[in-house]
């Protein structure tokens, strides 16, 4: 059962018995109190009449006259005929004999039987000297009983067409009401069917504004993360696929050679080619491996930073990459506009020489490298900058991803794996720095990092 019919169900019961029980308990303390003012009114007749009687028999004695039994029947019976018409009739008792019955009268002059199955009975002896009679006196109430009966009998005929009609205003309510879970169990089930991008259209300012309001954050926090993890799903999976692309082409080299050393009659000089080639391989998986290995290291190890005088940073990256300029024929050109920036000296040396390499790869012979640091917007700033190939701008957008490469068969030639930039996104991250990369084909490359914290 949905909940809005239970909730309908629920609250029509609740409604039509609490209302019944209200209307049956005012109709039962209406009755008592109609009967007791019928009884309150049917002793104070019976009183009065029985003063009157007495008032009359006084008269009579007082004229002279003996009070005998006919005296008594004549005045009961003028009382009770007149009280007749009112539904009223009178017994005048003398001890225990019945002197007048003003109801069996009134049957037998109309020849016929009468009963009057609800009435009010009340008795009473006469003040002395006349104690010795009692009279009755009843009352017939069945009017009042037919009213009641007419009152029960519209009682049931309201509840019968009230029922129906407080259902339906209760179905459109409660519906009513219900429509934002509605709207919510839609929204959740079409998330649920992979549609993140879903949201609950609800603007209200109750409860359900704000489950509305919350579940929409939820559900954007959900999306996002979702998406996170399906691009870092593929990340990874393009990280194993490009791993394993790099590790099949050297192992497959070195297997090829280590046949051919095994298998052939080579002479000295061939030997000691494949040998080279073996040993090649092996330093382009070694260093493969260390690549990764800093990869790993920067994505869980904190960085200890201090102060480094960037013309002594300078000088150190200048001494390591001397050999690789001199080989290229290329010129590294230092300017320095800086005093000092904080960081850890090896990992940025790390990220200059990264830096550097890539730039050498994508420079011709005879080229200039520039290595700058200066002040922009309060930010120091370390600068790599060549005038080589350069790259568009869909490759400068995947440049940092690991194992990419914009020039495969450059790239292979100078041994790179594609994890250079890689690990100067990670090292720029460890440093809370930002980096930025500019590049136009056929015009350069600049690379930038940025120290925004003090």
């Amino acid at each position: 059962m949905r909940f809005w019919q239970k909730t309908l169900l629920v609250v029509l019961i609740l409604f039509i018995v609490t209302l019944d029980a209200s209307v049956i308990m005012m109709m039962h303390k209406s009755w008592q109190l109609n009967m007791e003012r019928e009884i309150q009114r049917s002793s104070n007749e019976q009183a009065l009449i029985a003063n009157n009687i007495y008032d009359n028999l006084n008269s009579i004695k007082s004229r002279g006259m003996t009070v005998n039994d006919d005296v008594l029947f004549d005045v009961a019976r003028s009382y009770a005929d007149y009280y007749l018409k009112q539904g009223i009739s009178l017994q005048l008792w003398d001890r225990e004999q019945l002197v007048y019955d003003g109801a069996l009268a009134a049957e037998k002059r109309k020849g016929l039987e009468e009963h009057h199955v609800h009435e009010i009975v009340t008795s009473g002896e006469l003040p002395a000297p006349y104690q010795e009679l009692k009279l009755v006196y009843k009352r017939n109430i069945e009017e009042l009983y037919t009213s009641q009966k007419e009152l029960n009998r519209y009682f049931v005929y309201v509840n019968a067409t009230a029922g129906p009609i407080l259902a339906c205003l209760l179905y459109v309510l409660i519906r009513q009401l219900t429509k934002p879970l509605r709207q919510l169990s839609r929204t959740t089930q079409t998330i649920a069917d992979g549609n993140y991008n879903e949201r609950v259209a609800l603007k209200k300012n109750d409860e359900f504004g704000e489950l509305a309001q919350n579940f929409n954050q939820m559900a954007e926090a959900v999306g996002r993360h979702v998406t996170e993890l399906s691009a870092m799903a593929e990340e990874k999976q393009r990280i194993v696929d490009n791993l394993a692309h790099e590790l099949r082409t050297p192992l497959t080299s070195m297997q090829g050679f280590a046949q051919y050393l095994n298998s052939a009659q080579i002479s000295e000089e061939e030997r000691i080619t494949a040998s080279g080639h073996i040993w090649s391989e092996t330093l382009r998986l070694k260093n493969l491996a260390f690549k990764l290995l800093d990869l790993s290291v920067l994505r869980h190890q904190s960085v200890e930073r201090i102060r480094i005088s960037v013309d002594e940073l300078f000088q150190s990256v200048r001494q390591m990459e001397r050999e690789k300029l001199e080989q290229a024929g290329m010129t590294l050109v230092l300017h320095n506009a800086i005093e000092s920036v904080w960081g850890d000296p090896d990992l940025l040396a790390s990220f200059l020489v990264n830096c550097i390499d890539n730039a050498i790869h994508a420079s011709a012979e005879g080229s200039e490298i520039r290595l700058s640091a200066y002040e922009l917007d309060s930010a120091a700033v370390l600068e790599v900058r060549d005038y080589g190939k350069g790259m568009s701008e869909r490759q400068a957008q995947r440049a940092f991803e690991p194992f990419y490469r914009a020039d495969m068969a450059r790239s292979r030639e100078h041994g790179g794996a594609g994890l250079g930039l890689a690990i100067c996104k990670q090292i720029a991250e460890a440093h809370q720095a930002s980096l930025s990369l500019e590049s136009r084909e056929n015009e350069g490359t600049c690379i930038r990092i940025y120290f925004t914290t003090p």
